[in-house]
């Protein structure tokens, strides 16, 4: 709510209890309260006299104040049936704009978290997956390296899911731009056409090795290719480094 509604809420208050004050019999409003209060008292017959009007627009301003962001103090209360309707609308519109700020900060914050959130989710998850299982200690430490080391990497984002949703020529652009820098610089495509390098682009699969894990053993039917975006892969044989292969 704004510093002008507010006002607007401070002069409906006035403007309810100087109407009503010459009505009533008993002299129970908050405009007679107030000048008993300041003993600035009003002169017989309405003629004129009471507070001053700063200090009733001031009085009214406090009252809304105090209303919207709380129930009020009691030192200005409302007491004919007219000041105590407008009471209940103005804590009426107090609760919906508290509400409303609660709820905005309320998604700002989570969405400021909604990373880590996820991150704690999915960590759970592969726990739960270990203990469930009774995964040994080694294996078991393999496998939470492994984890952390391609969440730095995707954010927990998994393109292949995401890329599902689009169609197949989209899809091929979006991995020819995600593979762009090995297409371009690699010698091994070097006389490809870019019908060729936007299929080969739909066949590269990203994955992620943490430092010490071993991609192939000793005997393994090679299915895949690999091509190093990052880092280095060292050739052993019998604990013995015979080559680095660094990036392509």
């Amino acid at each position: 709510m704004t510093k002008g509604s507010r006002w607007d809420n401070a002069q409906g208050g006035y403007a309810i209890g100087n109407a009503e004050r010459p009505l009533l019999k008993a002299k129970i409003g908050w405009l007679d309260a107030l000048a008993q209060d300041t003993q600035e008292y009003y002169f017989p017959n309405n003629t004129g006299g009471g507070p001053s009007v700063k200090s009733r627009y001031v009085t009214a301003l406090y009252f809304t104040f105090t209303s919207l962001t709380s129930v009020g103090f009691g030192n200005v209360a409302p007491n004919t049936d007219a000041e105590k309707i407008f009471t209940i609308c103005v804590m009426l519109v107090g609760s919906l704009m508290y509400a409303s700020i609660f709820g905005n900060v309320s998604a700002i914050i989570q969405r400021l978290y909604s990373g880590t959130a996820r991150y704690h989710t999915q960590m759970l998850r592969v726990r739960e997956f270990i203990r469930f299982h009774q995964i040994p200690n080694p294996l078991r430490q393999r496998l939470e390296e492994y984890f952390q080391h391609a969440w730095t990497y995707t954010n927990g984002i998994d393109m292949n899911s995401v890329l599902k949703g689009f169609p197949e020529c989209l899809q091929a652009d979006i991995c020819l731009h995600l593979n762009r820098n090995l297409l371009n610089n690699c010698s091994a495509f070097e006389a490809a056409s870019p019908g060729c390098l936007r299929a080969l682009s739909l066949k590269f699969k990203t994955t992620h090795a943490p430092p010490g894990d071993i991609l192939v053993h000793k005997g393994d039917v090679l299915t895949y290719l690999y091509f190093i975006a990052r880092g280095s892969i060292e050739i052993l044989k019998d604990d013995v480094v015979m080559a680095i292969l660094g990036k392509w």
